[in-house]
């Protein structure tokens, strides 16, 4: 599976996987609901699927991109 993720669409599904609304993502990185939710759509596009829920379902299906994801986070998080 060859899916290019930004490193915003990256930060925002960090986010989602830690539970956190479009508000609190908002506050956590400076940007807008509004800039979320074009990022929300950008990722849906490139997942084939519609929606916050079926991002994160898809990210449970696709182990590698999960991980992905999770090891962004950490190696943000110790920089």
């Amino acid at each position: 599976m060859d899916i290019n993720l930004t490193e915003r669409e990256k930060s925002i599904l960090k986010e989602l996987l830690l539970g956190k609304t479009y508000p609190e993502i908002s506050r956590t990185l400076y940007i807008t609901v509004s800039t979320i939710k074009h990022y929300i759509a950008q990722i849906s596009e490139k997942f084939e699927v519609r929606g916050k829920v079926n991002i994160l379902l898809y990210l449970i299906e696709h182990k590698e991109l999960l991980e992905e994801i999770t090891q962004y986070s950490a190696n943000k998080t110790s920089e």
